[in-house]
C-alpha cells in the first residue's frame, strides 16, 4: 500500500476539521437564538444520554480497529478477516444497545418527555456501525474523509437554515445535527469494498477480539462518566436552562480542541504501524514532534479563548447565555490539558498495547468527577460541572504524563514549553488591548486572533523556537525544491 505523508494526512484533517468548525460556529449563533437555552438544553441532554448507548453499540472497537487494521492494511485478505469479524461484533452490540435504550424509554420517567428526540438522536449509534471510520482511519484514507465530510457539513447548513425556524422545532435540530455528525457514515459502507474482499467465505473467529475490546471498552465507560456525567446530572438536577448554559460554555472550547487535536488524531495508525515493526526510533521522533505541535498550538489558544471569552459567548450565543461565561472560563485549560492525555492514551499507549495504563488514569480521573460533580452541581449548576471536569482532566493526564514519561525527551519539551508560555502572556495581553479598544464583538474576535497570531509567532521567532524554525525551514526547503 502507497504509504501516505504525516504532514499531508494531518493537512488533510485539519482542513476537515477547519470545516467542522465552521459549520457550528455559523449555525450555533443561528441554533441558539432560535431555540434558546432551554430548547439547545433539550437536545444536548438527549445527545448526552444516548451517548452513553453509543458508547455500549461501539465497545471499544473504534481504537482497537485502527490499531490493528493499521498493522495489516497492506494484506487485503487478511484485512478483509478482520474487518469482517470486528463489524460483526460491532452489529451484535449495536442490536444490543438498542434494546437498553428502548427499554429505559418506558422506564425511566424522565425520558417521557424527551423519547421523541432520544430516538431521532439515536440514529447516531446505527449511522456509527455502519460508517466504520476506524477503517478509513487505518488506511489513512483522509482525503476521502475530508471531503465527504466537508460535503455533508454543508448540506447540513442548508438543512437547518430550511428547517429549523421557530423555537419549537427542537425535532428538526435533533435530525440536522445527526446529518452534521455521522450522516456521511452512510457512504462509508458502500465505498469499503475498495479495500475488501466481501465475496470471499471467511469463517469467522470472534473470540479473539473480545479480550482488548472489552478492555477499551472500560475504559470508554470510565471517560464516559466524566465526559457525558456533567451534563445528565444538570439536566437530572438542575433542568434544561442549566444544561443550555453549560452546553454554551462547552461547545467553544470543544471546537478549538478539535482544531488542535485534529494532528494528534492522524498519528495512531502511522505509531501502530511502527509498532508492528519495532521501529523504536521513529516512533519515538514522532510521538516527540506530535507533544511539541500540540503544547505550540494549544496554549495560545486556551489563553486566547480565555481572553476573548465574552465577546464569543455574545457573539455565538447571544445576551441569554451570559451565564456560562464563569464555566466557559473555568474550562478553556483543557484545550491544553486534554490535547496532551489524548496524545499520550490514545496515539502512544494503544499502539504499545498499554491501553491497561490509559484505562487506570480514566478510572481515577471518573471517581474524581463523580465526586466533585456531586458536592459542586447542586449548588453552582453548570459552574460548578466545569470545575469538576477541569478537575478530573487534570488528575487523568497527570497521571498518563509520570506513566509515559520515559518517551519523551522531557529536557526539549520544557525548554519548548517555557518559550511557548512566555509568547502566550505576551500574545495575551496584545489580545486583551485589542479587544477593549473595540465596541463590536465581531471585530475584537477576528481582530484579537489576527493579532494574537502575529505577536505569538514573533516572540516564537525572537526566542529561536527549535520547533517552529525547524517547521518553517522544512516548507522553506519544500518551496525551494
Amino acid at each position: 500500500m502507497k504509504t501516505h505523508s504525516v504532514k499531508v494526512n494531518a493537512t488533510l484533517n485539519i482542513i476537515k476539521t477547519l470545516f467542522s468548525l465552521i459549520f457550528p460556529l455559523v449555525t450555533f449563533p443561528y441554533s441558539s437564538r432560535v431555540l434558546g437555552p432551554v430548547g439547545t438544553g433539550k437536545v444536548h441532554f438527549a445527545q448526552s444520554i444516548i451517548s452513553n448507548f453509543a458508547m455500549i453499540a461501539a465497545l471499544g472497537i473504534g481504537t482497537y480497529g485502527i490499531r490493528e487494521a493499521a498493522k495489516i492494511r497492506d494484506d487485503k485478505t487478511v484485512l478483509t478477516k478482520f474487518v469482517k469479524e470486528v463489524f460483526s461484533i460491532n452489529l451484535i452490540s449495536t442490536v444490543f444497545a438498542y434494546f437498553l435504550l428502548f427499554t429505559s424509554l418506558f422506564l425511566v420517567p424522565k425520558f417521557e418527555e424527551y423519547r421523541n428526540i432520544l430516538i431521532v438522536c439515536s440514529s447516531t449509534i446505527l449511522f456509527t456501525t455502519l460508517g466504520m471510520d476506524w477503517l478509513y482511519s487505518a488506511k489513512e484514507e483522509y482525503f476521502y474523509i475530508t471531503i465527504r465530510s466537508i460535503v455533508f457539513q454543508f448540506l447540513s447548513a442548508v438543512l437547518l437554515f430550511t428547517l429549523v425556524r421557530k423555537s419549537d422545532d427542537i425535532l428538526q435540530y435533533a435530525a440536522v445535527s445527526v446529518v452534521s455528525s455521522v450522516g456521511s457514515n452512510i457512504l462509508n459502507f458502500f465505498h469499503a469494498r475498495k479495500f475488501l474482499d466481501l465475496k470471499e467465505k471467511i469463517c469467522l473467529e470472534l473470540k479473539k477480539h473480545l479480550k482488548p475490546i472489552f478492555t477499551l471498552f472500560a475504559m470508554s465507560v470510565a471517560v464516559s462518566i466524566y465526559t457525558v456525567l456533567d451534563s445528565i446530572m444538570l439536566g437530572f438536577l438542575k433542568g434544561d436552562s442549566e444544561v443550555g448554559f453549560y452546553n454554551a460554555a462547552t461547545k467553544i472550547n470543544k471546537l478549538v480542541l478539535m482544531l488542535v487535536n485534529s494532528v494528534g488524531a492522524v498519528l495512531l495508525p502511522r505509531l501502530s504501524y511502527y509498532a508492528e515493526l519495532d521501529d523504536k526510533s521513529s516512533f519515538k521522533n514522532l510521538t516527540q514532534k506530535g507533544i511539541n505541535f500540540l503544547i505550540i498550538l494549544a496554549l495560545p489558544c486556551a489563553a486566547g479563548l480565555g481572553v476573548l471569552s465574552k465577546q464569543v459567548i455574545l457573539l455565538f450565543s447571544g445576551e441569554q447565555f451570559l451565564p456560562a461565561l464563569n464555566a466557559m472560563r473555568i474550562m478553556n485549560p483543557i484545550i491544553l490539558i486534554i490535547a496532551l492525555s489524548g496524545l499520550i492514551g490514545i496515539q502512544i499507549f494503544m499502539p504499545l498495547r498499554k491501553e491497561k495504563l490509559t484505562l487506570i488514569s480514566v478510572i481515577c480521573g471518573c471517581g474524581v468527577n463523580v465526586i466533585f460533580n456531586s458536592i459542586l452541581i447542586p449548588k453552582y449548576g453548570a459552574t460548578g460541572a466545569a470545575i469538576a471536569t477541569l478537575i478530573a482532566e487534570s488528575v487523568v493526564t497527570l497521571i498518563q504524563l509520570i506513566l509515559a514519561r520515559k518517551y519523551f525527551d522531557w529536557k526539549k519539551i520544557a525548554i519548548h514549553f517555557v518559550q511557548c508560555l512566555i509568547a502566550t502572556i505576551f500574545m495575551s495581553f496584545a489580545v486583551y488591548f485589542i479587544s477593549s479598544k473595540t465596541t463590536s464583538n465581531l471585530i475584537s474576535v477576528l481582530c484579537g486572533i489576527l493579532i494574537g497570531i502575529i505577536s505569538y509567532v514573533i516572540v516564537l521567532l525572537i526566542l529561536k523556537n527549535e520547533f517552529l524554525l525547524k517547521v518553517l525551514g522544512e516548507r522553506k526547503n519544500v518551496k525551494q525544491n
